[in-house]
C-alpha cells in the first residue's frame, strides 16, 4: 500500500514538473502601450513552459529600421514563471510627432535554436501634448483649485500655465473658460465647492475635477424644486471612455502596479434628489460627465467632468495621463476649435483673449 501511494506521487510530480526542451511560452506582463520618446522605459516579459537559460533578446523598431536593441539575462527553471523587466532607452523624437512602433522579443538557446518570443505594437510619445498647439493652450486660461498642490506642481514642471484660484474666492464669483480641481481633493473640505462647480457650468465654463479624495455633490434640478441651475444629463462611464476621447491612449493599464483608478463616483437618490458621491472605493465608476443650463428650458451651457483616473498620479509614468488631459481641455472648450497639428498658427493667439481675472463679478 505504502508503495503505491509512493508511486502515484511520483506520477503527479512527473506531470508538474518541466523538462528543458519543453515548448516556452513568451508574454508581456501587462498591456501597456504607451511609451515617452527620449527616456527610459521598462518592459516586463514573462517566460512560462520549459527551462531556459540563456539571452533574451529585444529590438524596438519602425518598419524594418531598427531604433534601438539590447538583450537580458534570462534563468527559467519553471514551473513557476519567471518575469524579466526590459530597460530600454527610447530615443528622442521630433515636438508634436507620434510614432507607432514594433518591440519584439525573442529566446534562442546555445544551439541559436529560436525558443519562443513575442511582440507588440508600442506608442511613442512625446513628453510635452501641448508642442504644437501652446498658444491654443494658453488661451484655455485655466483657473486651478489645488489646496493639495500636486496638481500645480505636475503643471509647473510641464510647462501648462494656470493661475491658481485663492482658498478665500468664491468659486461661484468667477468665470474663467476653464475651472480645473486638482487631483485629491475633498469636496468635503472646501463648503459649498462641489455646488459651485455645477453653478459654473451652466454659465457656461468647462469643469474638470481630477480624483477627488472624497466628498458628495448634490445634482442641481433633480429635486423637482426651482433653481438657478438644472442639470440636464449626467453620463456615467468606465475607463475605456478614454478609447473615444483618443484610440492612440492605453486606458486599461496606466502602471505596472495596475490602480490607473484612483477615485471613483457612485450616485444615490434621496427623496427626489440624485447625490453624486466620490471616493477611493473599490466599486463605482471613474467618470462622470454631466451638461447644465440655467434653466430647463435653455440650451445647454458647460461640462463638468469628474475623472477618477489617476492623471496627476501618473503624469510622469505613461504619456497616457498627459495626452487624456490635453483630450480634455478640448472636450471642454469644444466651440474653440483646436489647431491641426504642425499648424500653431492657426491657434489665436493669446493677446486676443483678456487676462483671466479671478476677481468677482461684481467687483470689476
Amino acid at each position: 500500500m505504502v508503495r503505491c501511494v509512493a508511486t502515484s506521487l511520483a506520477m503527479i510530480a512527473g506531470l508538474t514538473a518541466t523538462r528543458a526542451d519543453d515548448p516556452l511560452v513568451v508574454a508581456f506582463a501587462d498591456q501597456r502601450t504607451n511609451f515617452f520618446t527620449g527616456r527610459e522605459a521598462t518592459v516586463g516579459v514573462v517566460v512560462r513552459g520549459g527551462g531556459f537559460d540563456g539571452p533574451l533578446a529585444w529590438v524596438l523598431s519602425v518598419g524594418n529600421r531598427p531604433l534601438a536593441r539590447g538583450t537580458a539575462a534570462v534563468r527559467h527553471v519553471g514551473p513557476d514563471p519567471t518575469r524579466v523587466d526590459v530597460a530600454l532607452a527610447i530615443p528622442a523624437g521630433r515636438e508634436g510627432l507620434v510614432i507607432d512602433a514594433i518591440f519584439t522579443v525573442s529566446l534562442s538557446d546555445g544551439a541559436d535554436r529560436w525558443r519562443g518570443g513575442t511582440s507588440k505594437v508600442v506608442r511613442l510619445f512625446p513628453a510635452d501634448p501641448f508642442a504644437d498647439r501652446r498658444r491654443w493652450l494658453e488661451s484655455r486660461q485655466i483657473a486651478l483649485v489645488d489646496p493639495v498642490g500636486r496638481t500645480a506642481a505636475a503643471f509647473e514642471a510641464a510647462n501648462v500655465p494656470f493661475t491658481p484660484v485663492p482658498a478665500d474666492l468664491p468659486i461661484a464669483a468667477i468665470r474663467p473658460p476653464v475651472i480645473v480641481v486638482g487631483e485629491g481633493v475633498s469636496w468635503d473640505d472646501r463648503p459649498g465647492l462641489a455646488a459651485d462647480l455645477a453653478f459654473v457650468a451652466s454659465r457656461g465654463v468647462g469643469v474638470l475635477c481630477l480624483a477627488p479624495r472624497a466628498g458628495t455633490m448634490p445634482l442641481p434640478g433633480t429635486a423637482d424644486e426651482p433653481g438657478e441651475v438644472v442639470a440636464r444629463s449626467l453620463v456615467l462611464r468606465r475607463a475605456d471612455v478614454v478609447a473615444e476621447l483618443d484610440d492612440r491612449l492605453d486606458w486599461l493599464v496606466w502602471s505596472a502596479a495596475g490602480n490607473t483608478a484612483m477615485s471613483r463616483i457612485t450616485v444615490t437618490a434621496d427623496g427626489a434628489a440624485v447625490l453624486v458621491h466620490a471616493g477611493d472605493s473599490p466599486v463605482g465608476w471613474p467618470w462622470l460627465e454631466a451638461a447644465f443650463a440655467r434653466r430647463e428650458a435653455d440650451p445647454l451651457a458647460g461640462k463638468l467632468v469628474i475623472c477618477g483616473l489617476g492623471i496627476v498620479t501618473h503624469w510622469n509614468e505613461t504619456p497616457a495621463a498627459r495626452y487624456l488631459f490635453a483630450a480634455l481641455l478640448e472636450r471642454l472648450t469644444r466651440s474653440t476649435p483646436v489647431p491641426p497639428g504642425g499648424d500653431p498658427a492657426a491657434a489665436p493667439p493669446p493677446t486676443d483673449d483678456p487676462p483671466l481675472n479671478l476677481l468677482p463679478e461684481n467687483d470689476r
